[in-house]
Formats: structure tokens, C-alpha cells, sequence
């Protein structure tokens, strides 16, 4: 039995599989259930929409981690502020997957951001971002027929650059709107019969904040030769300290929640979200302001 959900498992995360594109990189949007896109700026930023990192008005350090079933997920992001070339974000990305000990994959994805202001006055403004990810897989070796490995394939690896690029606009501070575009140069892995095209998706959205403590967002996410998704998340502030988060998507049907807690330059996020099949996933980070 346990065998058989391992498969299911894996099949099912392969599937998912990006080279790495998590649409719930962060704790933070997974308890939105992805619907983060047109979201004030922050670390949803470095992994979602590079625009909103204009918005970012303090350094930030945060680190990740969460298990995808049959995988292991971990990142570290960090944000500098420059005043001459707006603000730079760097994260780092690995993806793991071990079974009995054994490793059958790793991919590491580099990624380097910007987010800068094309306008901005007291009602509005307009923002634009990119991400430059250098991504790299590898493959351990095949058991072959014989099962010990003797006859079986040899380990490999690959590598290639994507390109991300994000839009932002506010009105009045009450209304958002953002769009994402994963790997818009169509960046390939392999070459003849194993040449694989890196996950491509257009993401829109749009946020509504009746006040500075409540948003909520519906973002529409379409992956490329896949179905399209649709996301709604509720974030509300109950302090400076506490603020508590919930998320709905279809393609699959998922519900999801978390938490985030400050603590001066400190904050803890915790986010979940169900599976129609599998077990929920869990995921937690830890970032610092300074």
C-alpha cells in the first residue's frame, strides 16, 4: 500500500514538476491558495510577481521549507534596497527527491530580480519587474533491468535560463491589478527525443483593500497546454502581531489557510493547503526586516 501511494505521489508531482514552478513557493501563498499576483509587495515578489518588489521599502532576509509529498522543497530569498537602481532580490531554490535513501532528483533554480516604479503620484502608480532564474537538473542513475545498476542509464544533468517579467498598478491605495509571465523566452532542457520546454504560464489578477487590515484577491492562472485556475484568498490583520489567511482554488478543488506572526523585524509564516488525493502541504518560514 504504501508503495502504491508512493507512486501516486510521484506521478502526481512530476506532473507539477518544473523544472521548478511552484505556484506556492512561500507559506504565504500557500494559505492564499496561490492568489497572490496582484498582492502588496513583499517576499510574494521575489516568487510571484517581481513588480511588487518596488513596493519594498526594507531590506529582507527569509528562508523556507515545506515537504511535497515525495519531495523536499527549500529556498532562501533576500531583498537589498539600492537607491540608484531600485531594489535587487536573489533567491535560491532546491527541489529534492529521495526514496529509500536514494537520490532521484535535484533541480536548483538561481533567480535575480527587480522591481522599479514607471510612475507614481499621490493617487496611482505603475510598476514592472523581471526575474532571471538560472536552472539546473539532475537525474540520478537507473536501477535497469537487473536492478542493481549495472545495466541501467547513468546519471545526468541539464541547465538553461528563463525569464520572468511582472506587472503592477495601484489606484487610491483600495485597488490592484497585477500580471506574471513565467519563462517568456520558452527556455528548453535536453536536446532531441529528451528536449523538454520549461513550464510556461500567464498569471493575472486583482486585489481589493476596503482598508489598510483586509485584502482580497481573485487571480486567474493559466499554465501553458494545461486548464485554466482560479484563485481567491481573504487576508486580514487582527493586530500588528497576528494576521490570519485563507485560500480557495479549483483544477483541482483545494482549500487552504495559515497565519503570519511579527515580532518587531521578525515573522513567522505558516500556510496549508489540501489535496484532493494526497495529503495536505505544509509549509513554514522565517524572515527578518532589517
Amino acid at each position: 500500500m504504501k508503495k502504491i501511494i508512493f507512486i501516486i505521489s510521484l506521478l502526481t508531482f512530476l506532473c507539477s514538476q518544473t523544472v521548478f514552478d511552484d505556484p506556492y513557493a512561500t507559506a504565504e501563498a500557500t494559505s492564499l491558495a496561490g492568489a497572490v499576483v496582484a498582492n502588496p509587495g513583499g517576499e510574494i515578489g521575489l516568487f510571484h510577481n517581481p513588480a511588487a518588489l518596488a513596493e519594498v521599502e526594507n531590506r529582507f532576509v527569509s528562508f523556507g521549507s515545506t515537504k511535497l509529498w515525495v519531495a523536499n522543497f527549500n529556498y532562501a530569498a533576500v531583498i537589498f534596497n539600492f537607491s540608484k537602481i531600485g531594489n535587487i532580490g536573489i533567491t535560491l531554490q532546491q527541489l529534492t527527491t529521495d526514496y529509500n535513501g536514494t537520490s532521484l532528483s535535484e533541480e536548483q533554480s538561481i533567480g535575480l530580480s527587480g522591481g522599479y516604479y514607471l510612475q507614481k503620484d499621490k493617487n496611482s502608480s505603475l510598476m514592472i519587474g523581471y526575474t532571471i532564474n538560472f536552472v539546473s537538473l539532475s537525474f540520478g542513475a537507473t536501477a535497469g533491468t537487473s536492478g542493481d545498476g549495472s545495466l541501467g542509464l547513468p546519471a545526468s544533468s541539464g541547465s538553461t535560463i528563463g525569464f520572468d517579467l511582472g506587472l503592477a498598478a495601484e489606484l487610491r491605495g483600495k485597488y490592484r491589478v497585477g500580471a506574471y509571465l513565467k519563462n517568456i523566452n520558452s527556455p528548453v532542457m535536453g536536446k532531441g527525443v529528451t528536449q523538454q520546454f520549461l513550464p510556461r504560464r500567464i498569471t493575472v489578477g486583482v486585489a481589493y483593500l476596503p482598508y489598510k487590515e483586509l485584502i482580497t484577491s481573485i487571480t486567474v492562472d493559466k499554465p501553458l497546454g494545461r486548464t485554466i485556475e482560479v484563485k481567491s484568498g481573504i487576508q486580514y490583520e487582527l493586530n500588528d502581531i497576528v494576521t490570519f489567511r485563507l485560500g480557495i482554488t479549483n483544477n483541482p478543488n483545494r482549500m487552504s489557510g495559515g497565519f503570519s506572526m511579527n515580532l518587531k523585524q521578525f515573522n513567522l509564516d505558516f500556510g496549508a493547503i489540501s489535496h484532493p488525493v494526497l495529503s495536505a502541504t505544509q509549509q513554514l518560514s522565517f524572515g527578518w526586516n532589517f
